[in-house]
């Protein structure tokens, strides 16, 4: 049978006979219409903060506006921001690789091989710890990486303080993303004679790819958005970033940010905004891949 409408008569698609619907009670009709309405609203000052900090930034950032700033690196509180493009890319990098690794094995054993109790446990602590400040795993980053491993303000410092800010994301969404898949398929796979770390490795993972990227671009997004743990383990570098891992210094465009907009220079500004307006630009892109691999 088909509907026409909200208290329409409806029609069956077999015989043609019309019956009436009972409309909703008028209260359950101004509570649907309330719903959509505060939806609505909700929807668009979303959208108005974002268009007002995407105009801020597009503002700001335009006497910037030439080559010479993708292409040159920064001189003091001027010239281009290439060393900290490349900088927040090498991090970001290395960020993912340390957070995919751990962060898709936790969840898969949290899902596949642990007792329910430990993985409810677990995934309770792993919420507590993505509230903490950042700042203190930065400082935690500092004296473990830093001082008492001797690795100095390097790259891979700062990116193992990074994975451990995003890593409770991804153990999350990895969870989250392996639970969906059916068992059915689990089941099917083990009756082929599949072992269960080769079911994992077949069935498991490329049915919850979706999900893995999502929590991939996620743990990107945020490591792309911190300063403070970046302040503690990489320093801040006017050079390109360097292959050696440790005892090297590294640019990223945070800094750029939450130092430059201080400075009394509008070249100094100019380029603050211009970091975050590029900042807004690879999140946005990293979101918008992960939507659409999402629907492949």
């Amino acid at each position: 049978m088909a509907q026409t409408g909200l208290g329409a008569p409806w029609v069956s698609r077999g015989t043609g006979r019309r019956f009436d619907a009972p409309r909703l009670p008028l209260r359950r009709r101004f509570g649907n219409v309330a719903f959509r309405v505060s939806a609505a609203l909700g929807t668009a000052v979303v959208l108005a903060f974002l268009a007002a900090l995407t105009v801020s930034l597009v503002e700001g950032s335009r006497p910037a506006w030439h080559w010479s700033v993708l292409t040159t690196t920064t001189q003091g509180t001027a010239g281009g921001l290439l060393n900290a493009i490349l900088g927040t890319l090498w991090l970001a990098f290395w960020t993912l690789l340390f957070v995919v690794v751990a962060g898709v094995a936790a969840g898969t054993y949290l899902v596949e091989f642990a007792p329910s109790w430990f993985r409810e446990a677990t995934l309770f602590v792993s919420d507590i710890v993505a509230g903490i400040p950042s700042i203190v795993f930065g400082y935690v980053g500092y004296l473990l990486f830093v001082l008492a491993f001797g690795w100095g303000f390097s790259t891979l410092a700062a990116a193992l303080t990074l994975a451990m800010v995003v890593l409770p994301y991804m153990v999350r969404n990895s969870a989250q993303a392996v639970a969906k898949v059916p068992t059915s398929l689990r089941e099917a796979a083990l009756a082929l004679g599949l072992s269960r770390v080769r079911t994992i490795w077949t069935v498991v993972w490329p049915e919850a790819l979706s999900g893995l990227v999502t929590g991939m671009v996620l743990s990107v997004a945020v490591a792309m958005g911190e300063t403070a743990p970046l302040l503690y383990t990489a320093e801040w570098s006017q050079q390109l970033p360097s292959l050696h891992l440790t005892h090297h210094s590294v640019g990223y465009l945070t800094y750029v940010v939450w130092t430059f907009v201080q400075e009394p220079y509008p070249e100094a500004i100019a380029l603050a905004y211009t970091a975050g307006l590029l900042l807004l630009v690879l999140i946005g892109g990293l979101a918008v891949l992960g939507r659409m691999r999402r629907r492949i």
